[in-house]
């Protein structure tokens, strides 16, 4: 029998009793690493928090890049891979996530902004394993981008790994449906059939309630979410105390045991091979141009705009966009 994918709790704080409930609990959990930045009057990243060690007390916790939270809140990461592994190096995580570019349509827009922002993904993990290296530190858990299931596979064909890891991040997950031709199952049949059968899958912000789908699959490893911090949101606009969402989160994570656990409803996966994503070959050598390093992603769709034609690049209705430069955020 397939055991259950481990179930890890979203905590929003660095520290305090959230953390405290949470260690005695002895649950899994996951942080962001945007908590643990500190600003400044002007909103520039100023330090960085360090894990105490002593609270976190042995505590299973994982570490997350907040690729999302960067695009949507920051327009890029506005800490550095070195303010990164200085966190990272704070703390023995189980895991910690590479610096990923999230595709969701309301960050990436359109086909080329998601692919250079898949590029980008592939781009960052060999920076970031390679700083991680030159530090002594283990290599970043490996993310990989995409909206459609052929853009995931065009992502791991390019990721720069000899051996595949026994396990691998989904990003891009938080909103989608099950099914459908860019649903869950989608993706991950199509990763399944040109991964190595001992590489699984982290799913990023998973909805709970597909557990009774996707808690038993053979590749699903485990899941996250801060479901439980917005529920006692919505439940209590006011008065809420540290006590009553260290119990909505207790409670979240018994459900989602029990879901995962439990009796799963079937899925047939498709039989059917998906081909890496194509591109036109103009656009296909800038991105190669950023999976080997050579240029960032966001300068080389600025420069891809130019060399093949702003109108013939970008799709009818985005002639207006302006995608934010390496040097304006992007790391």
């Amino acid at each position: 029998m397939t055991t259950p994918a481990l179930i890890r709790a979203g905590v929003p704080l660095p520290g305090g009793r959230l953390v405290e409930i949470a260690r005695d609990a002895g649950l899994p959990v996951l942080f962001s690493a945007n908590a643990f930045m500190r600003r400044d009057p002007s909103g520039e990243i100023s330090s960085v928090r360090m894990a105490d060690r002593g609270l976190f007390g042995g505590l299973d916790a994982a570490l997350d890049s907040a690729g999302f939270v960067a695009a949507a809140r920051y327009l890029g990461y506005p800490w550095s891979i070195e303010q990164y592994l200085n966190l990272v190096d704070s703390y023995d995580w189980s895991w910690y996530a590479s610096m990923d570019h999230c595709v969701e349509p309301e960050i990436a827009g359109d086909k080329a902004g998601v692919m250079f922002r898949v590029a980008e993904t592939v781009r960052m993990f060999r920076e970031l394993r390679r700083a991680a290296a030159d530090r002594g530190l283990g290599a970043p858990m490996p993310v990989l981008q995409g909206w459609t299931p052929s853009q995931y596979v065009w992502c791991a064909d390019r990721m720069p790994l000899l051996e595949w890891p026994e396990l691998i991040g989904i990003g891009s997950m938080c909103r989608r449906n099950l099914h459908g031709e860019i649903g869950v199952f989608a993706v991950i049949d199509a990763l399944d059939k040109i991964l190595p059968p001992h590489t699984r899958f982290h799913l990023f912000g998973v909805k709970g309630k597909s557990l009774e789908h996707l808690g038993q699959h053979p590749r699903i490893a485990s899941i996250d979410s801060m479901g439980w911090d917005f529920a006692a949101r919505k439940d209590h606009p006011t008065g809420r105390n540290m006590e009553l969402r260290g119990q909505y989160m207790l409670n979240w994570v018994e459900r989602n045991r029990a879901a995962a656990a439990g009796a799963q409803v079937s899925h047939t996966p498709s039989l059917l091979p998906v081909k890496a994503e194509t591109v036109d070959e103009r656009t296909g050598a800038w991105l190669d141009l950023v999976t080997s390093n050579e240029i960032c992603g966001p300068d080389a769709r600025w420069h891809a705009m130019h060399d093949i034609g702003q109108h013939d690049f970008l799709e009818e209705g985005d002639e207006g966009e302006d995608e934010e430069r390496c040097g304006m955020g992007m790391a």
